[in-house]
């Protein structure tokens, strides 16, 4: 419970303005570059739930691809950087901590896809005649 508590005051403590203004993005000034931008990674992070219920009703079952999460990934860094450039702290705070969720998940596909081709080399290694 102690930890829930702790969240907003360290979120409070961070002035996200004055790292916003520490920095200018690339083409800061072209105003419709970064609206795309912006609204490329809504449309990314929103199409990743069409492409989960979709996949489910493939496999008949709730599941959850490996390019939902990539989707999340990329939707959630396109949506950052537009926070970034608007100097919007409440989107970014909003969408830094998204990224651990994501990259995590994403490393444990990788690790168990990982897993699955050693295991297939050493059942083929094993089975081949010497």
């Amino acid at each position: 419970m102690l930890s829930f508590t702790l969240v907003p005051a360290a979120l409070a403590a961070i002035d996200f303005h004055r790292i916003a203004d520490g920095f200018r993005m690339p083409f800061q000034d072209n105003y419709y570059l970064w609206k795309a931008i912006g609204y490329g990674g809504i449309l990314t992070f929103g199409s990743r739930f069409f492409v989960q219920w979709l996949y489910s009703e493939k496999h008949k079952e709730s599941k959850v691809p490996p390019i939902f999460w990539w989707q999340s990934l990329v939707g959630t860094v396109l949506c950052l950087a537009y926070a970034l450039r608007q100097k919007d702290s409440v989107f970014m705070a909003g969408y830094i901590f998204n990224l651990i969720p994501y990259i995590r998940n994403i490393m444990l596909i990788r690790r168990k896809n990982q897993k699955l081709k050693d295991e297939q080399v050493q059942g083929l290694a094993v089975a081949s005649p010497k």
